[in-house]
């Protein structure tokens, strides 16, 4: 089991973590909304898991956060016990912080071009947005009014009103800036465009990183090349 999901995870969590990136907003008006969401979040959140090597220290306080996670999610669900959406939101953050670390210390020391090493790169940009996308919801819940727009102010539940700050995220991250979000305080501008600048800067080093792997590998398949030939 372990060595099936070893070979797949990252191929696993970046098709969870497009379901719910896209699917998610056109759910938001079907009966059961917040439980389809909850299944689906509760998958990204699994798989992300087995991205993790077992030996690493990591591992055990992933599986830690990420029990707790689902814990708070299902909670709020099946309104076993009524707690801040706030707690769950902190939980998730520091989970998908630690994520972040693990996939960024992945792919920057990966020595082989790989569809792995491709899948891990987008899920690592993806859960980049997620992270600030959650940031910004914390900021709200902390000072409400930092930030302001039209789809803030149709927004009909915690669970609608994080899909529209992970939709924020990413047109900052992007460096799209469509205007119907907008940041109303100096933390929340300030977040806005560290976010921004740190999105131009990743996809740079990423490109450089991947195609300097990929010369490096080509050269060394053409040495291997020329030295079976003499």
């Amino acid at each position: 089991m372990n060595r099936w999901f070893s070979g797949y995870s990252f191929h696993h969590l970046l098709l969870w973590l497009f379901i719910y990136l896209v699917a998610g907003p056109f759910l938001q008006g079907l009966p059961h909304a917040k439980i389809i969401l909850s299944i689906v979040i509760s998958s990204v959140l699994f798989f992300a898991v087995y991205t993790i090597n077992q030996q690493s220290p990591l591992f055990k306080s992933s599986i830690f956060l990420m029990g707790a996670t689902l814990l708070l999610i299902w909670c709020d669900v099946l309104h076993l016990v009524k707690l801040p959406p706030s707690l769950n939101t902190a939980v998730m953050l520091i989970y998908i912080g630690l994520l972040i670390y693990s996939f960024t210390r992945y792919v920057f020391r990966a020595k082989v071009v790989t569809g792995s090493l491709i899948c891990a790169a987008l899920c690592l940009y993806l859960l980049i947005g997620m992270f600030w996308g959650l940031l910004y919801e914390v900021v709200e819940s902390l000072a409400p009014g930092s930030f302001a727009g039209d789809l803030l102010k149709g927004s009909a539940s915690a669970m609608e009103m994080r899909q529209h700050f992970q939709y924020f995220s990413f047109v900052t991250l992007t460096t799209l800036g469509y205007g119907d979000i907008l940041p109303k305080s100096a933390g929340a501008s300030a977040l806005c465009h560290t976010e921004a600048i740190m999105g131009q800067f990743f996809m740079t080093v990423l490109v450089a990183r991947l195609v300097g792997l990929q010369v490096s590998q080509q050269a060394c398949d053409l040495l291997n090349r020329q030295e079976e030939k003499n």
